[in-house]
């Protein structure tokens, strides 16, 4: 298993038209994710700390890929939401 930190993005200011600033942040905690983790694993994991609601599903984000971190933002407006920091061993 891979751990990464999850980084909670409690406040961010803009709008879609004019963009978005992340203008707080903090530590939530780790997630755990599989060797060869996808997308839809980091969605899993979130969920699974109770970060995400159950009701969240994969097209409702957006994962930009900027390894070792994954930027998660709401795919309707594209809002930051939270980032992964995957852990080197």
């Amino acid at each position: 298993m891979i751990k990464a930190t999850l980084v909670n993005y409690f406040d961010v200011w803009g709008n879609k038209k004019d963009g978005w600033e992340i203008n707080n942040l903090c530590t939530e905690g780790e997630i755990e994710l599989p060797e060869d983790f996808t997308k839809k694993d980091i969605v899993k994991a979130i969920k699974e700390v109770g970060f995400f609601k159950p009701t969240v599903r994969m097209n409702m984000v957006e994962i930009e890929d900027l390894y070792p971190y994954y930027e998660i933002s709401q795919k309707k407006d594209y809002m930051p939401v939270c980032r992964i920091e995957i852990q080197e061993n």
